[in-house]
């Protein structure tokens, strides 16, 4: 049932936008970087900014905040190590770094979580006692992997094809890290942000951007000569899917082992079912706007998105084994 329920309400939607995006592009030769260019100036900041504002972090959130930056570190040294074996340039090393650090946890990760605990066994006497812990946890994970994405995602992107000086006079063009320094600043202050003429437009604006991204990844598709068989793209592809939640499962029983009760129930389910999601769609994104690999980066999207159907399934069924 929770695979054919993953299907059905979150790949195939997903999927969907990337074939209207792919022939939309087959009829009209849409401008990629135009359209990556509207994500990056008005639909990722409004998104940033709108949910930065609204979510608050809990006291109790350190420890998954520490969890997910070692997480980071894993995949950034596991990246460097397939870069040497396989023999990298700059530019392939960063994209594949970008891989494997970065999840589709904003988009994939939300639907996922209020999917798996509004269902058995996490469903008493027909309520969902289990939801607002857990979307908490997925909260923090969103936050943290937005910030890191938005900003050494950024770098790294770009590091691939510019020079560190460049790179980061590009990075601080950027709307990205102003906004979420804005958001952050107004609720320090406590001023209303909601009441602001803006917000509505930021508002509608954030919620454009699980569409306009699959349709600009279909669009880069279009345009793409796709490898099926490409190595590289498989290499990563399983790493990202079936390795990496195995290092996040063993991190869960080091963590709990050294210190108890670091996750519970809940929040191992969510961090292990954060550890197997799909590559951030942005980080394709980042890849056209810099000429990083553009097609590289696109394949591993749509092919851990792909492969997502099965392996996601997996691990959430073997969280309810461990955990539950």
């Amino acid at each position: 049932m929770v695979f054919w329920f993953i299907v059905e309400h979150t790949m195939l939607p997903i999927f969907l936008l990337v074939l209207i995006g792919f022939f939309l592009d087959r009829k009209f030769g849409i401008d990629v970087k135009t359209l990556s260019k509207f994500m990056f100036y008005l639909v990722i900041p409004s998104f940033i900014f709108t949910n930065v504002y609204t979510t608050d972090f809990p006291p109790t959130s350190t420890s998954m905040i520490a969890a997910l930056f070692i997480f980071m570190i894993i995949c950034f040294l596991l990246a460097n190590g397939i870069s040497k074996l396989r023999h990298y340039d700059p530019g392939m090393l960063q994209s594949c770094r970008n891989a494997l650090m970065f999840n589709n946890t904003g988009n994939l990760g939300v639907a996922l979580i209020i999917l798996v605990f509004s269902h058995a066994p996490f469903v008493v006497n027909g309520q969902t006692p289990y939801l607002a812990e857990a979307m908490v946890v997925q909260i923090i994970i969103f936050i943290v992997q937005s910030v890191a994405l938005n900003t050494l995602g950024l770098y790294q992107a770009g590091r691939g094809r510019l020079s560190a000086h460049d790179t980061l006079r590009v990075m601080f063009r950027m709307p990205m890290i102003y906004v979420l320094a804005a958001a952050l600043l107004i609720r320090y202050i406590g001023w209303d942000a909601k009441e602001f003429f803006f917000w509505p437009i930021a508002e509608m604006s954030g919620k454009a951007l699980l569409p306009v991204a699959m349709v600009s990844i279909g669009a880069q598709l279009s345009q793409t000569k796709i490898e099926w068989f490409n190595r590289e793209v498989w290499i990563v592809s399983l790493l990202k899917l079936f390795v990496l939640p195995l290092i996040g499962l063993s991190m869960i029983y080091i963590a709990n082992a050294l210190i108890p009760g670091t996750f519970t129930a809940v929040s191992s389910t969510v961090f292990l079912i954060y550890c197997a999601i799909p590559t951030a769609v942005n980080t394709a994104l980042f890849a056209m706007e810099f000429g990083n690999n553009p097609d590289y980066a696109t394949q591993i999207v749509m092919n851990t998105t792909a492969l997502s159907a099965v392996s996601l399934t997996f691990y959430i069924f073997l969280g309810h084994i461990l955990f539950v």
